[in-house]
Order: C-alpha cells, then structure tokens, then sequence
C-alpha cells in the first residue's frame, strides 16, 4: 500500500511542475531558514550548559546607585571581596576569586631563540590567562593529564597549562615532559616578567564556554612578585574589572538564602557615602552569556531578545511556506476533482485519500529538506558577518538530525493535514459529472485569511527594517560632538619604556601628511573608559558619579574637535594635576555655569589624585547613543596615554597618498616596535563598532524581508494562476461581451489588492508597538513617522500587482474561441 502511495505521490509531483516547484522552493527556503536560526540559537543556548552542578554556580557581582536613581551594574567585584565573603559568610560549598591578566608568554627553547606569543590587551580581545586559586578547580571541573587538582596552584610562580596550550608552547612532546618547564609571562602593562613552572596540565573543554582559559597562574605568586602593588588584595577602595568572584552555593541553600547576608557584610566593608548606594548580589551561571549588563573581561555576551525574534522569524517564514502549500493545494482541487473521484468509485476510502496526499506532502517536504542541506554550507558563508564565529553545521551530529527529521515531520503535518481532509471530502458524483468541486466559503476564507497573514507578515517586516535603517542613519549623522575624520589610531607596545610612545608620536609630527598627533588612553567614542567618580574638594557632597575618565595630551581636544566652552585645555605634564571636564560632569559637582567650575579643586576617584579645574568641554557622546551623556573628565598622565591618534592633511582621500602615508607610518614602527604587530583603526570605524548588534539586526531584518516577501508573492503568483485557470470561461464569456484587458486584470487582481490592504491594516499597530519597544534601547532616537506605513503598504501592493500582472495579463488576453469550444 505504501508503494503505491509513494509512485502516486510521485507521478502527480512530475505531473503538476508547476505548483510543486513553488511548493518546494518556498518549503526549502522555510526549512533552511529554520535550520541556520536552529545553528544559532543551538549554539548560543549551550554555553556553559554542560558543568557539574551549575545551577548551584553563581558569580558575585555588584551595582551602584546614585542620588538620581541611576543604577550601573557590575559584572566583577573589588579584589578583596571574595576571599572576605569566604571567611565571614555561609551557605557556600566553595568560594574562589580570580584575576584576568595580559601578558606575552615567551618560552625558552633551549640555547635557541624563545617562542614569543603575542599579547593581548584590555579592551580588545580575551586574554586566555587568568590568575586564580585551586578552589577554581572545585568550581569548574577539568580532567587532569598531569599534576592535582589540589595541590597544582598551592605555590607561587607555578601555572597550570590546558592541554593544547601546552603543546602550542613546547611542541608534540609527551606531557610529562612539559610539567617541570618554564614559561615567562611579561607583563604588557608592568613592563616585568613572571618566570612560571608549569605544574599541571588539563585537557580542554569541548564545549561552547565563555569561561575558555587556558593558562592558570598560581594565585601565590601575587604575593610574592610584582603583581602585589599592581592587584592589591586588600584595598576596598574601587570595583576592579579583571577581578571574578565565583560561588558554588551548599546543597539546599538558596540564592535568596544566601543574599540575605550581603547588605551587612557590604556595609562593614565599604560603608556608604550619603545620597549613595552600593551592593553585591549573585548572578546565576546560565545568566552570564545573556546578560550584557554585567560586562567583563571574558564574556561574548549574546543578546537574548535577538536570539527569541530569530526564533520567531523562523517560525513565520516557515509558516508562510506552509501557507503557500496549503493555499496552492486547496486551489488545486479543482484540477484532481476527476482524479479523487474516479479513486473513490474504484474504492478508495477517506483515510485511503488522506494517507495519500500525506505522502505526497512528506515527499515534497523530504525533497526540500534535502535542497535546504546543501544550501545550509554556502549560506553560512554568505551571512558569516551577522552569525557567531563558531556557528557550524555538522549533518551528522544527533541534535541537528534530532531537528531535521522534527521539521520534517511536522512540516508535513502543518502543510498536509487541512489539504487532504480538503481534497479527500469531494464528492464523486459532482466530480466525474464535469461540475468540478463544490464550493466552499470554507475553503475561500481559508486562502484568503492565508493571504493576509502572509502580506501582513511581510509588511511587519518591511515597516520594521525601515524604522531599523532611519535608527541607523540617525546615528551615523547625529553631532556626536566631535569630529570622526580623517583620524587613525594606533594603540603602542605596552611592553615597552614610555619614551618609546613619545618618540613614535614626534617622529609622526615629522610627517607631511600628517596634520596633528595626540597620545592619549582611549579615544573620545570607545567602548570601554575607565570609571570612576570625581569629587568636590570643598563641598564632597558633590560627586559627580559614573564618570569617564580619560588621560591625554593638549593635542586631544583640538584633533578630536571638542568645544572648550569655559577656560581653557590642559596642559600635558606629569607634576601638575589639572582637569578639563564636560558640562554634564560640571552640573553633577554643582556648578551652575560652567564658568563656575574654573579654578576649583577635584579629586579623581580612581587614584585619589587633587587637581584644578581648568576648563568645561561641551557635551559629547562618548558612549554609545544607546545611554545617555555621563559625566567626562580629561588629565594627563604619560603612563596612560598608550594610544596615539592621527591626523591626516587633506590630501589624505588620495588612495595613493594614503597608501604612502600609512608605509611611511610602519615604517617607523617597525623600527621601533619590532616585535610587535602593525595594526591600526579609523576612528569612524571604532564608533561604528558601538553599534555592531544594531547593524546586525539590521542585516537580519532585510534578510527575513525579502524572504518573507519572495515566498508571499510566489504563494499569490500559484493562487492567480489557478484563479485564472479556474476562471477560464468566464473570461471568455466577458471577452466575447465586449470587456476590455484592463477590465479583466483589474476584475483578476482587485480581490486580492483588498487582501493586501487589510493586511496592512493589521500589520501597522503591531509593527508600531515593536519597533516603539526595540527604541527605548537607545538615550537618543528617531520618532516613529506615520509616513512609513502607506509606503510600506503602496510597496506591498505595488509587488502584488507585479506578481498578478503577468498571469492577469495572460488570462485577459487568451483566444475566448479556446475557452468556450466546449460550451
């Protein structure tokens, strides 16, 4: 029986090109969309997932409030809390504390020339190496290869090695030939280096981590080495952000059980200043992927509200698909009335009928799934811009097959089910009498309803990709407050003396494409600034809170193009302290004109450093526009200022100009930087950086767009079709009465432009509502403008009436002696 369904299924496939073809196109781009969105969300759903015992895992972190109400979160902790919280606290099985660290690994080989590894630097990548205690190990569990877990980081100067890190630094040697060797870690800020022991080895996790270090420093050795001045274990003066606290709570103690205690153990620590609050709390493991409001040093936070509208993105395209199926299966009725009813005079019986067109279903569906696999690798490949580095897709790996043979299954049930309970129930008499297929308001409605939620999907998405791209624009042209180009940065050897960045920075001067140079810590539009709180000496009730602190040359302000709208700029000197704050940092210390603020003294939180104010900049945005302008402050320390920003001449837009410029610039830092790597940055393309989620998104709505369009309007191009073909002789009876072509496209073409209006009307509230929500993201947004909806609904008709139009034409022109011969 089974056999003759598939070869049935399989001739009337043949035999009705044209419809299957559209059927399984728009099914292949469904389940393909469905597949790489499952890859996604796969992938980001599973970090950190496969820990013992992770929902008792928890990372301590903190938040600060001030008089206004603001809160900022923090996703690290003060360096001696931690290890206060194990001693003092309870309802914790293990505590443990680590630090973030940069450094150049280099690796004696013998009498040879050392292996240098490259250094990371904050800010811009994860750096692998963390200093950390052996609790770690009780936490997050490894296999050991070589050493204990117990004993491995008990010392100073030892480290623990993962497995493929140890055969990146010594080579395929057996690993207990590696245990015993010495590594040395210089440290890129410090300019001193660490001689480490390895004293351990184990092998990496395979699993997606945002916890994927691989060299584990004795905690000991902070102590007894140089880091001591650097990580000062018991200073409770500021949030660090290299500083991790982890938990694992005891069996049958709850968080809430356990946070009950934090508000009195803060407190005796870091009592609180009036109008200020300050607190710690614990995060859950699973939350850290997720939670970007918790930033820190290791995590690629993913964005939870984008992985749930991927997921419904996926869902309405395969939707539409299986909307198209059903709409062009239910027309189709009328040309197999003979065919279902000549089955059921020889005796075919209802569920005989169903099973039948089920198959032919599942085998349109298997055929597209089969076309969506192939397409899945260059698909990949094409949107690797706005899908996580490591998204992969392994066929035969059992949650994907797990998915596929899921999809496929109920792709067949959502697409198979309503036709063939439709096409089963016609009536054998009618059907072999000529008469066709009796009618059905049902069945009318159905593809009508069908046809409006496509079209109202699709303009949901073009109303929400136009909101998206003005967001856009309205960013890339809003006045930041400072100028963007043509200025380059380039961050120096931290490893190397100080003078070295001034003599880099003068040698630049001496260049005749270049106009002004500036050494200075972080450009004004970064995505990380130091912060901290700068106080009034005279009246410390005045705070101002969250504050930027930036440490930079006299050159800053005019190469950057910020406006000095009270005094003047700073003087660049390591003896004498001054500072040039923004007017919202000028407010905040309780100054009502910013000319008020000249002359009077400030501490800087960060170092307890007094200086004179000696100017007030205009407010610029050195966040991004998703927060609101913070306070700003600018002095000067030649021990910060790593980065140095340039200046091009005019002439800098000549590609050959530009080109010799930037030779002669590497050049100069090959000479002086010859172990480090040549790389630098437009600073227009760093600010473009703050909104990379946002771009992304953007890519994605277009994507979903046209999708979603191309499948309505195949699904609308079928139904016109068989409207035509079901309407053949009444066009031609009008033909003969004298209508005219116009006549008969607009009579073929307005049921449906009906169809798209309402569609419209359905899809503007609810497009408005989405896109009102996704721009609170942003301190600084466009208004919602009533235009965008007639124009998105003039687009959809306009693409309707393109999709009609040939078929409409087609039918109007036809010979009426055809259609009517039998009459």
């Amino acid at each position: 029986m089974l056999k003759n369904h598939v070869k049935s299924a399989w001739r009337n496939i043949v035999r009705h090109k044209g419809s299957t073809a559209i059927n399984i196109l728009g099914l292949s781009i469904g389940i393909c969309a469905s597949l790489i969105i499952y890859l996604i969300t796969s992938f980001e759903f599973s970090f950190d997932r496969f820990h013992p015992d992770k929902e008792r895992i928890y990372r301590i972190v903190g938040f600060e409030k001030d008089g206004l109400g603001n809160k900022e979160e923090k996703g690290f902790a003060i360096r001696p809390l931690p290890l206060a919280m194990r001693d003092e606290l309870t309802g914790f099985e293990t505590v443990t504390e680590f630090h973030n660290y940069y450094a150049r690994v280099i690796v004696p080989q013998g009498t040879g020339e050392p292996l240098r590894f490259e250094a990371t630097k904050r800010g811009e990548q994860v750096s692998p190496i963390i200093i950390a205690e052996h609790q770690y190990f009780d936490i997050f569990r490894y296999q050991w290869l070589q050493g204990n877990a117990a004993t491995a980081l008990n010392e100073p100067f030892k480290v623990v090695l993962s497995e493929k890190e140890a055969y990146n630094y010594f080579g395929r040697i057996p690993l207990e030939k590696i245990v015993g060797k010495l590594v040395f870690y210089h440290d890129i800020y410090l300019n001193d280096s660490l001689p480490l022991t390895v004293s351990g080895i184990v092998k990496d996790w395979t699993n997606n981590t945002d916890l994927a270090f691989k060299d584990f420093i004795s905690f000991p050795t902070i102590g007894h080495s140089f880091l001591k001045g650097e990580i000062q274990l018991d200073h409770w003066g500021n949030w660090s952000p290299t500083t991790q606290g982890f938990v694992k709570l005891a069996k049958g103690v709850t968080p809430e059980q356990a946070v009950r205690q934090f508000p009195k153990f803060f407190a005796t620590h870091l009592p609180q200043s009036p109008g200020h609050e300050a607190g710690i709390t614990l995060q859950p493991l699973s939350d850290i992927h997720f939670n970007s409001a918790y930033k820190d040093d290791f995590t690629r936070h993913a964005h939870l509200p984008t992985l749930y509208a991927l997921i419904g993105i996926a869902a309405f395209i395969l939707i539409l698909a299986t909307a198209n199926f059903i709409n062009l299966a239910t027309a189709q009725s009328i040309v197999r009335a003979k065919e279902i009813g000549v089955r059921k005079v020889l005796g075919s019986s209802r569920a005989s009928l169903r099973w039948q067109f089920l198959v032919e279903t599942f085998l349109v569906t298997s055929l597209s799934v089969v076309i969506s696999i192939a397409a899945v690798y260059p698909l990949l490949r094409v949107f690797q811009s706005i899908i996580p580095e490591n998204v992969a897709f392994h066929p035969a790996d059992p949650g994907t097959l797990l998915f596929l043979l899921l999809m496929t299954i109920l792709t067949s049930l959502l697409a198979g089910v309503y036709p063939a309970i439709v096409l089963s129930s016609r009536l054998p008499a009618l059907s072999l009498k000529g008469h066709g297929v009796q009618k059905s308001d049902h069945d009318g409605f159905l593809r009508k309803g069908l046809i409006v939620f496509q079209f109202a999907v699709s303009l949901l998405f073009i109303i929400s990709t136009l909101v998206i791209r003005n967001q856009i624009r309205f960013i890339q042209n809003k006045d930041l407050g400072f100028k963007k180009d043509p200025i380059i940065s380039f961050r120096t050897g931290w490893n190397s003396p100080i003078d070295k960045v001034s003599l880099f920075a003068e040698r630049l001067r001496q260049l005749s494409s270049v106009e002004m140079v500036s050494t200075h810590m972080e450009t004004p539009a970064a995505k990380v600034h130091p912060s901290t709180h700068l106080t009034r000496v005279d009246q410390p009730e005045f705070v101002a809170k969250d504050a930027s602190d930036e440490m930079a040359d006299e050159n800053y302000v005019p190469l950057f193009g910020l406006t000095i709208i009270a005094g003047r700029n700073i003087r660049h000197s390591d003896t004498v302290r001054e500072y040039l704050v923004n007017e919202t940092c000028a407010n905040a210390l309780g100054f009502r004109k910013p000319g008020d603020a000249i002359g009077e003294i400030a501490q800087n939180g960060m170092n307890d450093a007094k200086g004179m104010i000696v100017g007030v900049v205009k407010d610029f945005h050195s966040r991004s526009l998703h927060d609101p302008i913070t306070s700003f402050f600018i002095s000067s320390d030649k021990n910060q200022e790593r980065t140095i920003s340039v200046k091009l001449t005019a002439h800098w837009r000549n590609p050959a100009e530009f080109a010799a410029t930037i030779a002669r610039i590497e050049a100069i830092w090959k000479e002086l930087y010859p172990d480090e790597k040549f790389e630098f940055s437009f600073f227009d393309e760093t600010i473009d950086q703050l909104y990379a989620g946002e771009q992304r998104t953007a890519k994605m709505m277009n994507t979903a767009m046209v999708l979603a369009i191309f499948i309505a309007c195949m699904g609308l191009f079928g139904l016109v079709t068989f409207t035509a073909r079901q309407r053949t002789r009444e066009i031609g009876i009008r033909k003969v009465l004298g209508a005219s072509v116009t006549g008969i496209v607009a009579m073929l073409s307005k049921d449906f432009i009906v169809l798209v209006v309402i569609a419209l009307i359905i899809a503007s509230p609810i497009a408005w509502y989405c896109m009102h929500v996704w721009l609170q993201n942003f301190a600084y947004r466009i208004a919602i403008n009533g235009w965008l909806f007639p124009i998105s609904g003039f687009a959809a008709v306009a693409l309707a009436l393109v999709t009609i139009g040939y078929q409409a034409i087609k039918a109007a022109m036809a010979n009426p002696v055809r259609s009517l011969r039998g009459e």
